[in-house]
């Protein structure tokens, strides 16, 4: 696994190779991806340091989509309707377990053999595998326990006794 610094240093060279403008908040972006290890709202994104305040989350947020076109930002979907964001590094884990109700997002370490046997399946059906990303969606620990504590009503009618 890449350090922060070296994830900092592949993301500029990516954008030195693509001839893309470095400012000063596209690179406090970058350097704020690079510290993190998990995929994080445009709001976090936009409170960062070197990032708050001086541009708008629209501005980050195009930002962002730049990034994602040239492939130095993943974008990672989630059943909320939420866009979490990370930096798509080449041969780092970008494997993550989503909860569908609370939107936590953790790191999924996979079996090295668990990629090979999927490129293996992939090269079956004629398919040329280039990275691999997972993300498994559910409910975390705690949304699992707050399930089962919550009261859920039933949608059947309250039987009523009359007593004679």
């Amino acid at each position: 696994m890449k350090t922060s610094e070296e994830q900092f240093i592949w993301a500029m060279s990516v954008c030195s190779s693509a001839q893309m403008r470095v400012t000063p908040v596209r690179q406090a972006i970058l350097d704020f991806l690079a510290t993190i290890r998990v995929p994080v709202t445009l709001e976090t994104i936009s409170d960062a340091p070197g990032v708050r305040g001086h541009r708008d989350s629209t501005t980050v947020y195009r930002t962002l989509m730049l990034f994602k076109d040239a492939d130095i930002v993943r974008l990672v979907g989630s059943s909320r309707r939420e866009r979490f964001f990370c930096l798509n590094v080449p041969g780092e884990n970008n494997h993550f377990l989503i909860c569908r109700e609370c939107g936590e997002t953790s790191v999924l370490r996979l079996p090295e053999r668990t990629a090979s046997e999927v490129a293996a399946a992939a090269a079956a059906c004629g398919f040329s595998p280039t990275k691999q990303d997972y993300e498994v969606h559910g409910l975390c620990n705690e949304c699992q326990l707050a399930r089962k504590a919550a009261h859920i009503p039933s949608k059947l009618p309250v039987a009523i006794r009359v007593d004679s």
